[in-house]
Formats: C-alpha cells, sequence, structure tokens
C-alpha cells in the first residue's frame, strides 16, 4: 500500500457564494451543496495531520458565508498548519482581519480580475460600491502584515488589463500574484468566448511579466509550452503523481479542480475516510488516470476542451499542453 504524505488541502467549506463569476468551476451560488460540520472538518484536518499534512487552502464558494469560519482557521492553526484564505474579500472588514490575525492566519488570496470597474464586473457582475469596498480590502491585508496575494482569471474581457492589475499588486505591496489561464469548465462552459489565444498569453507573460519577476512573485498558467522548451517544466498530468486533494462540501474528494467538472470523485468523505482515500490503490496504480484523464486527452488533446483551433495546435507537435496545476515561474517560461 502507499505511503506517500499528503501535504495540501484544498479544503471548499461551503458552494454557497454572494458572487456569481462567470467562470466558476464549481457553480458556486446556483449549485447549493451539503455542508461538512464543524465536528466533521475537525475530524478530516486530523487525519490530514496524519498523513503528513502542511497546508490547507480554506476556499468555497465565498468561506466567509460560514459563520463559524473563525473556528475552522482557529483549529487549524492550533494543529500547526499553514492556512490560507481564498476569498472575493467582499466580506472582509478591518475588524475581521484584525481577529483573522490574532487567530494567526497566514495568507490571504483575493480575486481581482480588473482594477477597472467596468472590467471587473464583466467577470463578476457585481455594483461599483462593491468593488471599490473589494479593492480597499485589499489594502488593509497589506496594511495588517498577511501575506496577501491577488489572484486573476485571464479572460479576452481583461487581457489588456493584466498588467495594470499587475502594476497595482506592486504599488500598494502585494506579496504575490497569480495570473491562471480561464478554463470553460462549470459556468465557464457557457462562456467560452472569453478564451484567450494560448499564444498571445504565453507572449504576454514572456514579454511583460518576466522583467517584472524581482517586483512580486509571479506563477502563471499557461496552458502551451513550445515542445523543445518542456524539459524545463514538469507538464505532465498532476494525476501521474499527485500531492493535493480538493475536498468539496457534499464530501466528494477530487485529486483535481477538473475532475470535480467531470464529477469524477476518488471517495467521498461520508463513506471513507481521507486516509482510506489518499491510500486507495487506483489513485496510485495508474487505474484512476486511465479511467477518467487518458479519455480526456485522447478526445481533446488535454484534460478540458479548449476547442478545435487548440486541439490543431497540439495536434502540430510543435506545442505540448501544459498541466494547469503546473503553475511556471518565469524562469521556467524564458524560450
Amino acid at each position: 500500500m502507499i505511503k506517500k504524505n499528503l501535504p495540501k488541502l484544498d479544503f471548499n467549506v461551503t458552494n454557497r457564494c454572494n458572487f456569481r463569476c462567470i467562470h466558476c468551476c464549481f457553480r458556486s451560488g446556483e449549485r447549493l451543496l451539503e455542508e461538512f460540520s464543524l465536528e466533521k472538518i475537525k475530524e478530516v484536518l486530523n487525519d490530514f495531520i496524519s498523513l503528513g499534512g502542511k497546508r490547507i487552502d480554506i476556499t468555497g464558494g465565498e468561506p466567509l458565508l460560514r459563520n463559524d469560519i473563525f473556528d475552522i482557521v482557529k483549529f487549524a492553526k492550533s494543529l500547526n498548519l499553514k492556512v490560507e484564505l481564498v476569498t472575493n474579500a467582499s466580506l472582509l472588514n478591518k475588524s475581521k482581519l484584525e481577529r483573522f490575525k490574532r487567530i494567526g492566519l497566514d495568507d490571504i488570496a483575493i480575486s481581482l480580475d480588473g482594477v477597472n470597474y467596468d472590467t471587473y464586473s464583466r467577470i463578476r457582475p457585481i455594483n461599483k460600491r462593491t468593488h471599490d469596498y473589494i479593492i480597499e480590502n485589499i489594502k488593509e491585508c497589506v496594511r495588517q502584515g498577511f501575506y496577501t496575494k491577488i489572484n486573476t482569471v485571464v479572460f479576452r474581457s481583461n487581457f489588456q488589463e493584466l498588467i495594470k492589475i499587475n502594476d497595482f499588486a506592486i504599488k500598494i505591496g502585494v506579496s504575490e500574484h497569480g495570473l491562471y489561464y480561464f478554463t470553460p469548465v462549470g459556468r465557464g462552459n457557457d462562456n467560452k468566448e472569453e478564451i484567450v489565444d494560448p499564444f498571445a498569453w504565453l507572449e504576454l507573460a514572456r514579454e511583460k511579466f518576466i522583467p517584472r519577476q524581482n517586483k512580486i512573485k509571479l506563477s502563471l498558467e499557461t496552458p502551451i509550452l513550445e515542445t523543445k522548451n518542456t524539459k524545463k517544466v514538469n507538464i505532465s498530468c498532476y494525476l501521474e503523481n499527485p500531492w493535493h486533494l480538493q475536498l468539496l462540501p457534499d464530501g466528494n474528494v477530487y485529486p483535481c479542480a477538473i475532475m470535480a467538472f467531470y464529477n469524477r470523485p476518488c471517495g467521498n468523505l461520508y463513506e471513507k475516510s481521507l486516509k482510506d482515500i489518499w491510500y486507495d490503490k487506483k489513485l496510485w496504480n495508474g487505474e484512476y488516470y486511465q479511467q477518467n484523464v487518458m479519455p480526456l486527452i485522447n478526445k481533446y488533446k488535454s484534460c478540458i476542451n479548449f476547442g478545435k483551433k487548440f486541439k490543431d495546435i497540439i495536434k502540430k507537435k510543435n506545442y505540448k499542453f501544459v498541466c494547469l496545476m503546473c503553475k511556471c515561474d518565469c524562469k521556467q517560461l524564458k524560450k
């Protein structure tokens, strides 16, 4: 039996959400799922520790909609876990941030797809007052000394504003900026027109973001890379050597978020323990990968249907698909 450690969990503690983002993988806010009790969350986290757990990202949905969110963070910190809160920041305020600081929250990751309201609202439909409030909350996170990360999804709608978002992050002292290629899954499946030309994104990443790597930590998703350059990056499917799990509020466990879109769980926490799911031989002997991922690769030349143009790019063999779990740094993207 495999005895590999499980260092990281992405823990979706709710699928409730006060936003209706056009790309949401989990259709949060419209697809309601039952939620773990606090006691069940504690049970799962104790199991996680026994597997060598080190880090948990608390996400959703919008995790701040849970009344016991401070209790969840506090318990996770009592286990000496590194804890990141992933939020849209619309429900944060100075008092809540001070409380999170007291109980030891490490990182806060905030979604920001436009510093310009019109851009942002096309992707995350909200009013201008809320957008302004989010911007102020990002600044407050920095002021209070949190490791503050901005998460930006790369769309057609905000492609011309990506540098401005990065400028803003650098100016206010954000610790890290993650830029993630839009994937048409979940609600995103209804908005495929937002897919950015992968060549255009790779070029922008190289020409504009590489020179900024000394100003801010950057993590980038790029779905293609020249075949000759793939030795610099581990582009293989993450499921060939898993190192984290995605937990949804209904108890379903997935080895990556893409598999959640296809509803291919590797177990359910109401039926098995986290330990039993992680040690399941199907996850490690290639059976899960062969049954759930290979048919997609054969059909789309990736695990996601990016469309015919993308499929044709990969067919020519000058470029390879890069698993979107493989975040690249700027050095790896250099030609």
